[in-house]
């Protein structure tokens, strides 16, 4: 035996014997020294999985053939651990259920191992991304070297204690959030009651004490805790905490007074704005509007009904499959994630982020790793409401299905609406909310069985009120005045031009009426007393509803004017400009944050190559740098939104509101509030 394997079996039996004075149950594995089978026991380990090995066992088991360390899991070392094979599956967990993430971390080859301590017993089994733990399983343990990889401990805390709420909460998280991501199914998840004190003094060392109030009374909230409970729980903490460095000075009333703004903050935010208040009417609405399309409001609905929680990343052959089942092609759930109607005004509807490697072997290299990998990630309701630039509105349930095709959704939607509201409004407006035309609107309907009472406004006409009939123009039709005309009776009508109108008061025997169609009222499930309904209507009245209808009342006077320039606003504000930005080296850094999410940044990198082509990738920042070396400095440039000061401002008021948010991009946030 040679020097280095002296040492490494020296080390291995130190590491194993401190592991097994804290109570975990320990085996020898091959690791380098047998290169076929890294990770396999290099002896029988059965005996160990109900017993813990002595002193005596541990120098004779950690041989020459023993060249790594692993733990056993189960009942025996009261283990469960959780081994993530990806780690964006291990991002998701923390942020999904940040109280458990706060435990003793390993990293391996491929993500994370999660260690947590536990008397039940739980079974060795798969989830969708990694696998847990439990009985007759062990874990590589730090700082074994496995295939030339060490394994290190990232999160030096104690293992986190979970008993049989938290257990049920993190294999719920699992297992029933993939049943319903899949089956549609909807299943009330079993949460615990969580240490919220100890969870804000773990939080505030690494996000700040404000951060960690908001997150920890957040997740107070969530299990039941009325702000009462909660300020007894964190306001002291809260106050003796260390403020940050070059941090204003407070007194302890002033940080008693934010610290309870805080936690009312927390408990302010409406729980209609979660996902499962469902898919809000006016995100319907402006989608179904906008894009004259229902593919990407169709596909939100059914990540909806699925139970696909906000923020969840999934790929593309996931969303086919699930759309498939609700009579949604591929070609449509293309067009909603990277096609055509994916993006309104230059920001995606659904949130795009990219994978650019898998870290193997621990080296952040391009060289190595998987290539580039293009995920999705759910939305949730508020990012909605700020991308479509629309409020909150109730939301109208809709089934299976009715979102089998465009008109089956188009229509449970106006069937909805008509049910709730019982509308009295204009065909055009009804239909303009579905995207469709009032010839459409008639059909749904009919199909629908809505039954419709017509209103119309009436005035008598005479000779003082006759000015307020329109001139007919040489080019406008002759006999149609648009949504009025003159009646005699039950029966006469005639077009509401000026001049008839006086040749009627001249010769008519009967009085002469200008009618006006109002809008109709709308019911469903309800029968209608009359058809028609005539109600009174003043002449200036109905000089307004010619104004808003559009009419040239002026002849070319101070409304065509602005009704001009309003367009000419509309027009330049609809125009999305970008401001072009050269970078450099030392320069990526100043103008692309640190930031994992793709659209911290509303543009894009942009870059000439050889042949003449425009190569446009996402603005990130690795990319930026990937850019520089294979184009040169000066020719990649950065295209933001507008001015990049109000890039910088949407960045930070984002960043600060997702509390994700660094020392750094807060400072910037308040300089330029």
């Amino acid at each position: 035996m040679n020097k280095q394997s002296k040492k490494l079996r020296k080390q291995l039996i130190y590491r194993a014997a401190k592991l097994t004075d804290r109570g975990y149950s320990v085996i020898p594995l091959y690791g380098d020294c047998g290169a076929a089978e890294p990770k396999k026991p290099t002896i029988k380990w059965r005996a160990y999985q109900k017993r813990i090995p002595d002193q005596r066992e541990l120098q004779t088991m950690f041989d020459t053939r023993a060249g790594a360390l692993a733990v056993v899991c189960g009942q025996v070392s009261q283990l469960l651990v959780i081994d993530f094979d990806d780690h964006l599956r291990y991002q998701q967990f923390c942020r999904h259920l940040p109280q458990y993430a706060q435990t003793y971390t390993v990293k391996t080859r491929r993500g994370y191992h999660l260690y947590f301590r536990t008397g039940e017993k739980v079974p060795s089994h798969q989830f969708d991304g990694g696998d847990i733990k439990g009985e007759r399983a062990y874990v590589v343990a730090a700082p074994s070297v496995v295939a030339g990889f060490e394994y290190r401990v990232v999160q030096r805390d104690e293992p986190a204690d979970l008993d049989r709420g938290a257990l049920d909460a993190i294999l719920n998280y699992f297992h029933i959030r993939a049943q319903e991501s899949f089956a549609g199914l909807r299943v009330k998840q079993v949460s615990s009651k969580v240490d919220i004190a100890a969870m804000y003094g773990k939080l505030q060392r690494e996000i700040g004490r404000n951060n960690a109030l908001y997150r920890c009374a957040s997740v107070g909230k969530r299990q039941g805790m009325n702000r009462d409970e909660l300020e007894k729980a964190l306001l002291q903490r809260y106050v003796m905490s260390e403020a940050p460095l070059k941090h204003a000075p407070e007194t302890f009333a002033e940080r008693f007074t934010e610290g309870r703004r805080t936690i009312a903050s927390a408990y302010r935010r409406s729980d209609a704005f979660h996902q499962a208040s469902g898919i809000p009417n006016s995100v319907r609405e402006r989608l179904l509007a906008t894009q004259k399309s229902s593919v990407a409001a169709r596909l939100l609905d059914i990540m909806f009904i699925a139970g696909w929680q906000a923020d969840a990343l999934f790929y593309m052959s996931e969303a086919v499959s699930l759309a498939a089942e609700y009579g949604l092609s591929r070609k449509s759930v293309h067009a909603a994630l990277t096609g055509d109607h994916s993006t309104f005004n230059g920001r995606h509807i659904i949130s795009r982020r990219y994978v650019e490697y898998l870290d193997i072997g621990g080296l952040k290299s391009g060289s190595r790793g998987r290539p580039a990998q293009l995920l999705f990630q759910a939305p949730s309701v508020l990012r909605l409401m700020e991308v479509l630039e629309v409020s909150w509105s109730p939301s109208d349930l809709v089934s299976k299905s009715d979102l089998s095709s465009s008109h089956a959704y188009r229509r449970a939607l106006h069937r909805e609406y008509v049910k709730r509201v019982s509308p009295r409004s204009p065909m055009s407006f009804l239909a303009g909310r579905l995207g469709v035309n009032t010839r459409t609107l008639r059909r749904y309907n009919a199909a629908l069985g809505v039954q419709v009472c017509e209103q119309v406004g009436r005035f008598s006409l005479t000779w003082d009120s006759l000015k307020c009939l329109p001139r007919r123009g040489r080019d406008q039709l002759k006999n149609h005045t648009p949504g009025y005309w003159l009646a005699i009776g039950e029966s006469a009508r005639f077009p509401a031009w000026r001049h008839i109108g006086a040749a009627l008061l001249k010769r008519a025997s009967g009085e002469v009426q200008v009618c006006v169609r109002r809008p109709s009222l709308l019911t469903l499930d309800k029968p209608v007393a009359e058809p028609l309904v005539y109600e009174p209507l003043s002449v200036e009245m109905f000089m307004r509803l010619r104004v808003w209808r559009g009419e040239h009342v002026t002849d070319g006077g101070w409304i065509d004017r602005l009704r001009g320039f309003a367009g000419r606003v509309r027009a330049r504000a609809a125009r999305i400009r970008y401001e072009k930005i050269s970078l450099r080296y030392e320069s990526v850094a100043r103008h692309i944050p640190e930031d994992k999410v793709a659209e911290s940044i509303q543009g894009y990198l942009v870059a000439e190559s050889p042949a003449g082509a425009e190569v446009r990738r996402p603005a990130r920042r690795g990319v930026a740098y990937r850019m520089l070396k294979e184009f040169g400095e000066g020719n990649v440039l950065l295209a933001v939104r507008d001015s990049y000061r109000d890039v910088l401002r949407s960045m930070a008021e984002r960043a600060l509101r997702l509390d994700e948010a660094d020392a750094g991009v807060s400072l910037l946030a308040r300089s330029m509030a």
